[in-house]
């Protein structure tokens, strides 16, 4: 007789908790690095796709016709493994952190192609991996926390020296902490842009101003965050934001020390950063002094 096949776990980190009864506010999961830095915040309120695409893709099929170009529409509906959430109810309950840091924008919940397993292909993460390290998972119930340490470790497969591993981990972080702080620029600049709008025409000088700097997001087939880059011109905030996060990303497809390459294009970016920090916070003032 043919025996049943094994099936893998969810990827990522595997956390247990449980439930003495049903809540009714939002459970909150936070991982926090050795530093006390908040890594990753997930909530069980976080939107999700309804129908699941993989409970229901009949459901899901009539979304997709009338919207092709919403999560998962362009992959076959047997691809997607059922959404993972923080369950509120009672009992016990298993979640995988996907070992990524907080995405940028709106996660678009879209299956990856790569290594696509029917029924469990999980979303593409649009954030870098988080290092090898000690960290904590602070589970938030009710206005109570339950803390519980752990650790990332490296895979022992790897032997790439450790100060490359360390210069590739801190590069990686740099970027993306530039990118958060891009598109936190971006999201203030977007709504300096609707409180000059509605000061009226005298205001439409400054405004014009700002939107150079933060222009009105163009929708995206797949999702995205802050919005499409800028084909040519001064660099914008939603654009070096995605080229910062974009220089991070180049560094997460292998445990190797970053290139020649690689560390040009953060070298470029970060300047990038700077030139469009500079720009926003002087244009900020003049357009608040007006």
């Amino acid at each position: 007789p043919e025996l049943p096949h094994g099936e893998n776990p969810p990827p990522g980190g595997l956390i247990d908790y449980y439930l003495a009864s049903d809540v009714t506010g939002p459970v909150t999961l936070d991982i926090i690095d050795a530093r006390g830095t908040l890594v990753r915040s997930l909530s069980s309120d976080d939107p999700v796709l309804k129908p699941d695409p993989a409970l229901d893709p009949e459901g899901y099929d009539k979304i997709c016709r009338v919207n092709p170009a919403a999560p998962n529409c362009r992959v076959p509906l047997y691809w997607p493994a059922p959404q993972m959430v923080l369950s509120t109810k009672k009992g016990m309950h298993r979640f995988s952190w996907d070992l990524h840091f907080e995405p940028i924008g709106d996660e678009p919940r879209v299956a990856g192609s790569v290594g696509a397993v029917p029924g469990r292909t999980y979303p593409v993460v649009t954030s870098p991996w988080a290092p090898p390290g000690q960290y904590t998972a602070r589970l938030n119930v009710s206005g109570k926390s339950y803390s519980q340490p752990f650790t990332l470790r490296l895979d022992p497969r790897v032997k790439t020296p450790s100060a490359d591993l360390e210069r590739a981990a801190a590069l990686s972080r740099e970027m993306y902490d530039g990118a958060l702080a891009a598109n936190a620029a971006y999201l203030a600049a977007r709504a300096l842009v609707e409180k000059l709008d509605a000061a009226g025409p005298a205001s439409a000088a400054s405004k014009s101003e700002v939107e150079s700097l933060a222009p009105r997001p163009r929708p995206a087939a797949l999702g995205g965050f802050g919005g499409a880059a800028s084909a040519s011109g001064p660099p914008t905030l939603n654009g070096v934001s995605q080229a910062l996060m974009s220089a991070a990303m180049a560094m997460q497809e292998a445990e190797t020390a970053p290139t020649v390459r690689q560390i040009a294009v953060c070298d470029a970016a970060r300047t990038q950063l700077q030139d469009v920090t500079q720009r926003w916070n002087a244009l900020r003032t003049r357009a608040l002094d007006r």
